[in-house]
């Protein structure tokens, strides 16, 4: 019956993170500048673009965006 129980709130915690992941990267994606691609995958939210250490660097609303969550 625990067993049950827990595995229910397993999918359910997992379901929950998965949904949130995806707002996430909706959120990021809208105010991401061009050329940074966003995508929601089982570890989270992943940033991908070309250069993107240098530009997270050199760009401030880049910079802003990713400190943002980093928390």
């Amino acid at each position: 019956m625990f067993e049950g129980l827990m595995a229910r709130a397993e999918r359910a915690a997992r379901r929950r993170a998965q949904e949130a992941s995806a707002e996430l990267a909706a959120r990021i994606e809208s105010e991401a500048p061009s050329g940074v691609a966003v995508a929601a995958d089982e570890d989270g939210v992943r940033l991908t673009g070309r250069g993107l250490g240098r530009r997270i660097a050199l760009e401030p609303a880049l910079r802003w965006l990713t400190m943002g969550l980093r928390r």
